[in-house]
């Protein structure tokens, strides 16, 4: 699908970093005014183009996704405290506000979409834009409801400021949301002509996370898991997981057969490739320096680092293990991609050795299998340290995860342009799954795993790989989920589901665990109550007239 900067709209929705008149603004860089404009076939595709663009926005930063959970603590850098601990989480925490407005921005440019979608010139398209764009508005509704519960639903095109909000409930929005991917799903095809564009398929996928989600939920029922259940075998459609998990994520290799549902980039898109693109591949790893544009290495955060549950989540049969982080890093970093022809005869620079080939007679046969690349390499066997921290985060002291890794990208952040996978086949098996789990149908949830697991095995390594219905548990898909989606921005969103967010972070979350040794539970806020919603921004509540109650805890 061809990429689009958002053009002469931009909207700010019910927060404001200036006044009461910043709630909606519209910006003409043409000659035509836009209503003119959006109501000829090429203003109202860029319009809708602009819609899917809002989803680099809403995903612009990491925090509301990842941090604050099982699999990443803070390494040498802050993460928001608020966010990672949550001890701290108030209704002024910045990264919730800006999430907050990102979507809101989002919904009223999908608002202003709908509005013009029948007062268009003559397309054929429409039907199918209409529907397209009904699923991006559900599924930001999706991603607030999750976060607060009950939000506001604003469905009109606003033309002038609006200063009063009601609040629906969290089963309104659900309704809602499934409403409109339902008629979405009867609008779009089920293989768009360009890619990325929305296809039943993701929807069948969306639609049977939103029902398992809701059916965690106290208005849930019995019915959201078989439906989920259904959805995500309907968007399976039979097939098998096929491509070898590194290649998966290999750069270049974006659009593959896997891939639902995803956030377009290309460099064509970026006017500035020292700040433009996104910058998933920035946050999950090590600082290796600050020459990398010299010597060929990303420039990396080291804010959110792999806990040691996560290391310590694969066993020696999982290739995941060795296709999510970079074990062998070679002088040039990025020569793993470059040069991947001539791995074999590359120096080893770093050698991160894991849990089963850590021993001192592990490293010295790993060196003599190949001693003039890799005698002198620095080894950093398997240990605690390897969960980096203020105090232990030396440069290069913890693997990096290279699933996101851009070699194209400029040394900078944020600079890939590499596509978002937000939904691919591997989850659908889980989804699928999880939703057989809850409806106590353990044979079929673990031939579901078992399809990604299979995938996942070494050659020649199936069978050590594969899980019998007596395993499945809610921890044992979690851990999958893990192994299967690190990084890939679902984790908040999955303990918060499944009812494990404080359970599972005080386990494993260093940051968090500290707390609890100290007899405090960081989750407690105002009366008593756990902080497992995230708070209404303060902004939103001053400047919004009507009745909206703040969530508990806060």
């Amino acid at each position: 699908m061809k990429k689009y900067n958002i053009l002469s709209l931009v909207f700010i929705f019910l927060l404001s970093a200036t006044s009461c008149q910043d709630f909606l603004e519209e910006e003409n860089r043409s000659n035509m005014e836009s209503d003119q404009y959006y109501a000829t076939a090429e203003g109202y595709d860029k319009l809708v183009n602009s819609a899917y663009s809002t989803l680099r926005t809403v995903y612009s930063e990491p925090w509301l996704f990842a941090a604050g959970t099982d699999l990443f603590v803070e390494g040498r850098d802050a993460q928001p405290k608020g966010i990672s601990e949550y001890r701290e989480l108030t209704p002024e925490e910045a990264a919730v506000e800006v999430f907050y407005r990102n979507a809101y921005t989002a919904i009223q440019v999908c608002n202003t979409a709908l509005y013009f979608n029948d007062k268009t010139a003559t397309n054929a398209n429409l039907p199918v834009r209409k529907g397209e764009v009904q699923f991006l508005r559900a599924y930001y509704y999706f991603l607030l409801v999750q976060n607060f519960g009950g939000v506001a639903l604003v469905t009109d095109r606003f033309t002038a400021p609006q200063g009063s909000f009601q609040r629906n409930s969290a089963e309104e929005v659900y309704a809602f949301v499934l409403k409109e991917m339902n008629e979405a799903l009867a609008a779009v095809p089920e293989n768009p002509s360009e890619f990325g564009r929305v296809s039943k398929r993701a929807i069948r996928h969306y639609l049977a996370k939103v029902h398992l989600t809701r059916g965690y939920e106290t208005f849930g029922s019995r019915e959201d898991f078989v439906q989920a259940a259904a959805l995500a075998d309907a968007a399976i459609a039979n097939q098998a997981l096929t491509i070898p998990f590194e290649t998966l994520f290999y750069p270049g290799n974006e659009r593959n057969a896997e891939i639902l549902f995803s956030i377009q980039y290309d460099p064509g898109s970026i006017q500035n490739p020292q700040s433009g693109g996104h910058n998933q591949n920035y946050w999950f790893g090590p600082y290796m320096g600050g020459q990398g544009a010299a010597q060929g290495y990303p420039q990396r955060a080291y804010r959110l680092v792999p806990t040691m549950y996560l290391f310590d989540a694969f066993t020696q049969n999982d290739a995941r293990f060795d296709a999510t982080f970079m074990l062998e890093y070679y002088t040039r970093y990025y020569d793993y991609y470059d040069k991947s022809s001539e791995r074999n005869n590359l120096n080893v620079r770093f050698y991160y050795a894991p849990k089963w080939a850590s021993s001192p007679a592990d490293i010295a046969a790993w060196k003599a299998a190949n001693p003039t690349r890799r005698n002198a390499a620095q080894v950093i066997p398997y240990s605690a340290a390897w969960e980096a921290s203020t105090s232990t985060a030396l440069d290069n002291a913890t693997p990096a995860i290279k699933k996101f890794d851009d070699p194209k990208a400029a040394f900078g952040n944020p600079t890939s342009t590499r596509d978002i996978f937000l939904a691919r086949l591997g989850e659908t098996y889980l989804i699928a799954a999880e939703a057989y789990f809850k409806l106590g149908d353990n044979a079929t949830a673990a031939q579901r795993i078992n399809e990604v697991r299979k995938r996942a095995a070494k050659p020649g390594t199936p069978g050590a790989m594969a899980i019998t219905p007596a395993d499945v548990t809610i921890n044992f898909i979690l851990d999958e989920r893990a192994r299967e989606l690190a990084g890939e921005y679902h984790r908040w969103f999955d303990l918060k589901r499944t009812g494990t967010l404080v359970e599972r972070t005080r386990l494993y979350n260093r940051d968090i665990r500290n707390w609890f040794n100290r007899g405090i539970n960081p989750f407690e806020g105002a009366g008593g109550a756990l902080k497992v919603l995230r708070p209404i921004p303060s902004r939103a509540l001053i400047l919004n007239e009507g009745e909206f109650e703040q969530n508990p805890g806060y």
